[in-house]
């Protein structure tokens, strides 16, 4: 997976990546607009400052995989470094954006003069690597469903506001942008989404998706009631 994220959030091991950068240029990107992709490789690292920004990989038979989705204060695009002239990856604004970047160049020369800044991105792809792993361990483990499950929670605990009784609203997703970070078909995805919604698990619509973790959480254990088709 080429594709990836740096989380600049705070953590208390962890040196603070955006003490380490200076303040650059920015760039506004409507909502769908490619940011980079195979015909527009990308020579720079990129922060977000607004919005939200979906990062993909084209297999070789042409299918879309769904690799992440980066919030504000994340940066993406480090495999610009790798300075290789056909990548498979892309970045697309999935609503309206505001990103900082920096010449990957200019990052070779920062992270010479600050060595802190070297340290804080190697701690924080690590911490990537292992979510990477987690994802890896679940598709190989876990049937469709499980797999959703688990989407679901991740999602809610990135972009979700929770409410009293439980519930987290969070942000709409298309069942074609599930099906694309599951690795399945938008078919079975629909299906899942209705089954967990007859059990009240989820309730959603165009403004948003509403769920119970506690709900889902039983359905990657097992716990959960059967679900009207099994086959995955």
């Amino acid at each position: 997976m080429a594709a990836s994220t740096i989380s600049v959030e705070t953590h208390p091991h962890y040196e603070d990546v955006l003490a380490q950068l200076p303040a650059s240029k920015t760039t506004e990107y409507s909502k769908g607009q490619m940011i980079y992709g195979m015909d527009k490789l990308s020579t720079s690292i990129y922060l977000v400052l607004t919005g939200k920004v979906g990062l993909s990989h084209l297999a070789e038979d042409g299918t879309e995989v769904l690799l992440e989705i980066v919030r504000p204060d994340e940066l993406f695009g480090e495999s610009a470094f790798l300075n290789v002239p056909c990548r498979s990856e892309r970045a697309k604004a999935i609503e309206k954006a505001e990103l900082m970047t920096w010449a990957v160049s200019d990052m070779e020369e920062l992270v010479m003069k600050r060595p802190r800044l070297a340290v804080a991105l190697l701690q924080v792809l690590a911490q990537r690597n292992a979510d990477y792993t987690r994802r890896i361990e679940s598709f190989a483990i876990d049937c469709v469903e499980r797999r959703l499950a688990r989407t679901l929670i991740r999602f809610s605990e990135r972009f979700g506001i929770e409410e009293e009784g439980g519930a987290v609203q969070m942000m709409p997703f298309t069942h074609d942008m599930l099906s694309r970070y599951v690795g399945t078909s938008r078919e079975i995805v629909t299906q899942y989404m209705n089954s967990f919604r007859d059990r009240g698990y989820v309730s959603y619509d165009r403004r948003g998706i509403r769920l119970y973790r506690g709900a889902l959480r039983q359905v990657i254990d097992g716990r959960g009631l059967p679900s009207a088709d099994s086959n995955d």
